[in-house]
């Protein structure tokens, strides 16, 4: 009998594992992935000088002064899209039952979204709008992608 309840108690913390966490960590790492997707692609359109080196904070910060407003708009842009597509793959991988996955998504990505506000230098105008690009557009996904009720009519 004692091991049957073990048994159970395991199976209920796997399928709680798969039902909130895995969702999060599949969402979150999703949607850094492709930020960091559309980044690189944002750092084609605007190439970086010659001697930017982009794992050197001090370089990085001296190529984001040069960067036109066009570039932080296309940023924005960039980060709410993929927090969109990460509130999708978190709904989706929960099994469109629960909401907390994709709001969780939607804050650890602000949480970045805060950590690159203040490790590198930007117009006061494009942080605000950073911290507001990434949890309404990850629940707009949850929304997307969520069960429909079942009208009983």
């Amino acid at each position: 009998m004692i091991r049957l309840a073990v048994t159970l108690r395991i199976y209920k913390i796997a399928m709680r594992i798969t039902q909130y966490v895995l969702p999060v960590i599949v969402g979150a790492m999703s949607g850094m992935i492709l930020i960091t997707l559309g980044q690189k692609g944002i750092y084609i359109i605007y190439p970086a000088p010659a001697n930017t080196d982009f794992y050197d904070s001090d370089s990085l910060a001296q190529y984001i002064k040069l960067l036109p407003l066009n570039a932080f708009i296309l940023f924005l842009i960039n980060y709410a899209i993929c927090s969109f597509l990460a509130g999708i793959i978190s709904t989706l991988v929960a099994k469109r039952e629960s909401i907390r996955p994709p709001l969780v998504v939607g804050f650890v990505l602000t949480l970045s979204g805060l950590y690159y506000i203040f490790t590198m230098p930007q117009p006061g105008w494009y942080s605000l709008a950073t911290m507001f690009a990434f949890m309404p557009f990850a629940y707009l996904g949850y929304l997307v992608a969520r069960k429909k009720a079942v009208s009983t009519e």
